[in-house]
C-alpha cells in the first residue's frame, strides 16, 4: 500500500492527543478555538505594530485548519481588513451525517451551533471583503454542506448592502491550495487592500 506522507503521519498522531487538549480546555473554561485565537492575536498585534506594515491593510489567508483561524481571527479582530478561506467552509447541519470526525476541535466551539452556523461567523463581519474558495471534490465536506455555505454568505453579503464583498471561487480537485488558488487569493486581497498581482485565476460558477 501507499507510505502515508508527512502530513498524514502527523494527523494520526496529533488526532488523539488534541483530543485530550480539548478535555483540558473545558477543565480551564475555554477551548481549542479560543486558544488558538488569542494566539494569532497577539500575532496579528505585533504584526500590526511593526514599522514596516501598514496597520490599515492588513489581510489574512487561510487554508483548511487555516482557514478556520482565518474566519475566527477576523471575527474578533477589526484589524484584518480582507480574508480569504481555502477548504474550510460548509452548513454545519451538511456536516452531521459523515464529515465532523475528520475535523479539528478548532471547528466546533462549544455552543456555537446554537447560536450560528459556521458561515454565520465567517460573514460576521460583513461588509468587510471576505473572499472564500471550495473545492468541489474536498474529502471533507459535502458539495451540499459547501452549496449552503455559499448561499447563506451570498444573503449576508447582500443584507449588509454590499454584496460585491463576498467573492467566491468554486474549482474542481480535491483539498488543496495549489497554485491557480493562491494567484486568485493574492489578486483578491491586491484589489481590496491595494497592491499588484499577476496570473489572477478566474472564478468559477457555483
Amino acid at each position: 500500500g501507499r507510505e502515508p506522507g508527512l502530513s498524514e503521519r502527523y494527523d494520526i498522531v496529533a488526532r488523539g492527543h488534541e483530543h485530550t487538549v480539548a478535555k483540558y480546555c473545558t477543565l480551564l473554561g475555554t477551548s481549542v478555538a479560543a486558544t488558538i485565537l488569542r494566539e494569532d492575536g497577539a500575532a496579528l498585534r505585533y504584526l500590526a505594530s511593526r514599522p514596516d506594515v501598514d496597520a490599515g491593510r492588513v489581510g489574512c489567508v487561510g487554508f483548511s485548519g487555516g482557514g478556520a483561524r482565518a474566519v475566527l481571527l477576523r471575527t474578533v479582530h477589526d484589524a484584518v481588513a480582507a480574508t480569504v478561506v481555502v477548504g474550510m467552509m460548509s452548513g454545519f447541519a451538511e456536516m452531521l451525517d459523515r464529515h465532523v470526525a475528520p475535523h479539528s476541535w478548532m471547528l466546533f466551539p462549544p455552543g456555537l451551533g446554537r447560536v450560528a452556523d459556521w458561515p454565520d461567523v465567517a460573514a460576521s463581519r460583513a461588509p468587510d471583503p471576505l473572499q472564500v474558495q471550495y473545492l468541489r471534490d474536498d474529502a471533507l465536506f459535502s458539495p451540499e454542506g459547501m452549496r449552503a455555505a455559499h448561499r447563506r454568505l451570498r444573503a449576508l453579503y447582500e443584507l449588509a448592502g454590499r454584496p460585491e464583498g463576498y467573492a467566491f471561487r468554486f474549482a474542481d480537485g480535491p483539498h488543496r491550495f495549489d497554485v491557480p488558488a493562491q494567484e486568485a487569493a493574492f489578486a483578491f486581497l491586491a484589489r481590496t487592500l491595494g497592491g499588484e498581482a499577476t496570473g489572477a485565476a478566474g472564478a468559477g460558477g457555483a
